[in-house]
């Protein structure tokens, strides 16, 4: 029976283990703190993907077998919601004795075994994967036989720096600015009233954050924005193009609302802007941002109370360093995935950005998937990382990419235990998330 170490207590790790623990696998989960925290962190912002996309059918069995009232398949949840149904997965009995929180994997290597030894050989398969844990004051090593990385983008965004680097100060500052989505709505919603923040970013988290501060508007009329967006705005003239048979209205309507905030008197958006350079004086921000028009490039400098930098996420491989996966060199997910989905993004006309500002000119293909976010995958090959057995789940396995849901990290799973256990025909989701 192999010994399978699953890293990340998010959605995705959590099913992972749940399933393999139904078909029989030896399966431990290991979470740095405590089951679905990333999650909790945007607790108060509603999922734009119904229930129906986002719980698989083994889980919906299985807690209504252990008397579970679950919502309906068309309802839509909160993020602390999820983080709730995770949770009540994470208590079922076939997981019970294999959960361990507040546990860090340090680093996932190869017994005995360099990054650079039998380089592309299956000899690397002779050798058990060494994963280095660390709980409080105690460090240990154990070996298993395949390793599942599941553990997320959220605690890895991008800077806000040009080209992606960090900006003179931004490091030195990192902890007043917002990477995270803030709880403009709630708790926090004096730190942005009657305040000027800037938020940087065109993709779904810069546009819940506008959305939030545009309602404090109307009670606290001097709250204002500067919106920096750093591509051009399609010929329409809106950040975001709407995206034919949308399959989302909740993603719809954010994407309206956000382009209106456009024209709104106390909205100044600025694209084709970046970020250069940003100090703090104890209260205020002081930004210096660089602006292209035409072939002129235009210095500014603003000041304003909070900036939310969602300038999305990346994928951090420091826990793999030592292991020869192989990274698409744009999107930094596993190389042969990456590839898909950017050649998928060709074929439907869309950037690997993280929102709809960068439209592209689509391909001709008579298999067309019309909306990136509707693709499946179904050729269990495509987790392949260059390393046997090992294998990066959920978000991560897309990088870069923002087109991931949940729907398809199920798949994922049940691909990843076809490849464990070499029998293709291993669904225990019995045909329900077969391809349509």
């Amino acid at each position: 029976m192999k010994r399978i170490a699953i890293i990340g207590g998010g959605p995705i790790g959590v099913e992972a283990a749940l399933y393999g623990a139904c078909a029989g696998f030896d399966v431990q989960l290991f979470e740095r703190g405590q089951i679905a925290d990333n999650v909790r962190r945007w607790g108060f912002v509603q999922v734009f993907t119904e229930w129906a996309r986002n719980r698989s059918p083994l889980a919906v069995r299985l807690l209504r077998e252990a008397g579970e009232i679950l919502p309906p398949d068309e309802a839509y949840s909160s993020g602390d919601e999820l983080a709730d149904y995770v949770a009540r997965l994470a208590e079922l009995p076939p997981l019970r004795g294999r959960i361990f929180t507040e546990t860090q994997v340090v680093a996932v290597t190869r017994e005995r075994c360099l990054k650079s030894d039998f380089i592309q050989s299956q000899q690397r398969a002779e050798f058990p994967f060494r994963l280095v844990f660390r709980c409080e004051n105690r460090e240990w090593a154990e070996n298993f036989d395949a390793v599942i990385d599941a553990t997320g983008v959220y605690a890895s965004p991008n800077w806000a720096g040009s080209g992606g680097a960090p900006c003179p100060g931004e490091i030195s500052n990192g902890e007043r600015i917002d990477y995270a989505l803030p709880d403009v709505a709630g708790r926090e919603r004096m730190r942005f009233a009657n305040r000027h923040t800037m938020v940087v970013g065109s993709g779904h988290s810069a546009a819940s954050t506008l959305l939030n501060i545009a309602d404090l508007m109307e009670e606290f009329p001097e709250t204002c924005v500067t919106w920096v967006v750093r591509r051009d705005v399609p010929p329409h003239g809106a950040p975001y193009t709407l995206v034919e048979n949308e399959t989302s209205t909740t993603r719809a309507r954010i994407h309206r609302r956000a382009n209106a905030l456009v024209e709104h008197p106390n909205v100044t958006f600025l694209p084709r802007t970046v970020v250069d350079e940003l100090t703090h004086d104890g209260d205020n921000f002081c930004v210096h941002l660089q602006t292209r028009e035409g072939g002129e490039l235009r210095l500014r400098e603003v000041c304003v109370s909070n900036i939310a930098a969602h300038t999305g996420f990346r994928a951090d491989p420091a826990l793999w360093q030592e292991l020869q996966v192989k990274t698409h060199p744009a999107t930094g997910a596993p190389w042969r995935l990456g590839e898909e989905l950017n050649a998928h993004n060709a074929r439907s006309g869309l950037g690997i950005s993280t929102g709809y500002a960068e439209k592209q000119p689509r391909e001709e293909h008579e298999n067309v998937a019309r909306d990136r976010w509707q693709m499946f995958i179904n050729d269990a090959a495509l987790l392949d990382t260059g390393e046997l057995n090992f294998f990066v789940l959920g978000i991560k396995s897309y990088g870069r990419d923002a087109g991931f849901l949940m729907h398809n990290g199920f798949r994922q799973v049940r691909d990843v235990y076809k490849l464990l256990s070499g029998d293709m025909s291993l669904d225990l989701y019995e045909g329900a998330m077969a391809e349509k």
